[in-house]
């Protein structure tokens, strides 16, 4: 807590945001993202970039992990905590995917259905509370 004193007097409190550890990625989160970047070859996705919170971002904002698309300059998936869930959503259109249980199964949400990889990935299906674009 800051306190100002104007040259008119009187003081201005200021009070600072409490950070919510709620939002950021776990050691689990971390883990299963280096897990998950040689499947993420294999379908065309060349970057995972973990970006950790800065000083001036509001403090509802935690670490978040940007997914890049071979040969693009932007991100095109972002993956976040939010509370006790795993919210993934498509940068490009600002639209959520789906809120999971894990970093694995928003990652796995994020493999195009109709793309096999050169090598044969074993995994679980798409999981159901995937929320379709259409």
């Amino acid at each position: 807590m800051d306190t100002l004193r104007p040259k008119l007097g009187g003081a201005i409190v200021a009070f600072r945001a409490r950070i919510s550890a709620s939002a950021s990625l776990t050691l689990l989160d971390r883990m299963e993202v280096v897990r998950w970047h040689e499947q993420a070859q294999r379908f065309g996705y060349d970057r995972l970039v973990i970006h950790e919170r800065l000083a001036g971002d509001p403090p509802e904002v935690g670490s978040f992990l940007s997914v890049y698309r071979r040969g693009e300059p932007w991100s095109r998936f972002g993956i976040t905590r939010l509370g006790g869930r795993i919210l993934a959503w498509c940068c490009v259109t600002g639209a959520d995917i789906g809120r999971f249980d894990s970093v694995a199964e928003a990652l796995m949400a994020l493999l195009p259905a109709d793309v096999t990889p050169m090598a044969a990935v074993a995994g679980p299906a798409l999981p159901d509370n995937v929320i379709p674009f259409n």
